[in-house]
């Protein structure tokens, strides 16, 4: 069963897992939960690539982190079709590391540099 243990939160799932943390605060989830999930990172509430975050990682798919990443920054994260059965599992915590290289480092690939985060108009569908 993957757990998934960072900066005082952590998860037990029967199916992959991942935290994510910044200064506002740390939240984890399952790969069968709904998204979105980050509601209380200030990730959520400004996408930027260049934020500095702690992340975790134990046999999520590459395609869930993809579809975490793309509400974030919609359209602009690309899957490799070679990797699109990839589970991922962090060597550790990643440490201090900005988004848009967390993102390359697990392997997505963002279509746009540099990746723009949501608009509050696309948020609330207008």
């Amino acid at each position: 069963m993957p757990e998934c243990e960072l900066d005082g939160c952590g998860i037990s799932c029967e199916f992959g897992c991942a935290c994510i943390s910044d200064l506002a605060g740390c939240e984890c989830w399952c790969e069968n939960i709904t998204l979105p999930p980050l509601t209380k990172l200030a990730l959520r509430q400004a996408p930027d690539p260049e934020l500095f975050v702690d992340f975790t990682a134990s046999q999520m798919p590459l395609t869930r982190l993809a579809a975490v990443f793309d509400d974030l920054f919609p359209g602009q994260i690309l899957v490799p079709a070679a990797r699109l059965d990839d589970l991922v599992t962090t060597d550790g915590r990643m440490q201090h590391v900005r988004v848009g290289e967390l993102i390359e480092s697990l392997g997505l690939v963002p279509r746009d540099r540099p990746l723009r985060g949501r608009t509050p108009a696309a948020e609330s569908g207008g």
